[in-house]
């Protein structure tokens, strides 16, 4: 026995049935209007029931296509969901993972030029070349690095990690030769933490000079 349009709509929730009719009528469900679809969010997905003051409906736990009033129906109508629902909850997922943070006065990361948070627990600043790492591609580095035993090395520009602060205060003056302002600006906050503010006020205003906007903002606390 063949399947006949009529027979495939009695086996659907009644919010279904509708789109069905219009997709047989020439009318492509996806093109439907706002109201429509703010109607079908109205009501359970597999009963049809409306939401009442007594009856409260609840969104799906993947996506936010459909709404149920009860766990039974969201099981009886799966079949029917599953697959629009693994689509949805994909571009859900894609959304929150490819999202780009504002920009700010910080800049790129280097590696994967995605802005730098404005909060700087979420990036690492490296003392041999005077960037600022996020906090994701520095991560990857270091795993990368611990599968191949490698020794530790920058993310951005493979100088090996200083073994000590000492270290890591000579490749800052180097940077700060060549008249870096991340780095002067590094050195006069480490100056301050350390009592000598007029070396600190030095370094701060020659890098506010050359336009670092956190040395502005030290400068004026």
């Amino acid at each position: 026995k063949k399947w006949c349009y009529h027979s495939i709509a009695e086996c659907l929730p009644r919010p279904w049935r509708r789109r069905l009719r219009q997709f047989h009528s020439g009318n492509n469900i996806l093109t439907m209007s706002a109201d429509e679809t703010e109607a079908d969010n109205m009501c359970c997905a597999s009963c049809g029931k409306a939401e009442l003051d007594d009856i409260k409906l609840m969104d799906c736990d993947a996506c936010d296509l459909v709404r149920y009033c009860s766990e039974k129906c969201q099981q009886e109508h799966r079949p029917y969901h599953e697959l629009l629902c693994k689509e949805r909850a994909a571009e859900l997922r894609d959304e929150i993972l490819f999202r780009q943070p504002e920009r700010s006065h910080r800049g790129d990361c280097p590696i994967c030029f995605l802005p730098l948070s404005i909060d700087q627990n979420q990036s690492k600043s490296q003392s041999c070349c005077s960037e600022a790492i996020c906090k994701g591609c520095s991560q990857a580095h270091k795993l990368q690095q611990l599968q191949q035993r490698q020794y530790p090395t920058c993310p951005f520009c493979r100088h090996p990690v200083p073994k000590s602060q000492e270290e890591a205060n000579k490749n800052m003056m180097k940077r700060i030769e060549s008249n870096n302002p991340f780095a002067m600006q590094q050195m006069g906050r480490m100056c301050h933490k350390e009592g000598d503010y007029e070396s600190a006020f030095e370094y701060l205003t020659k890098a506010a000079e050359l336009g670092d906007a956190t040395a502005h903002y030290n400068l004026s606390v």
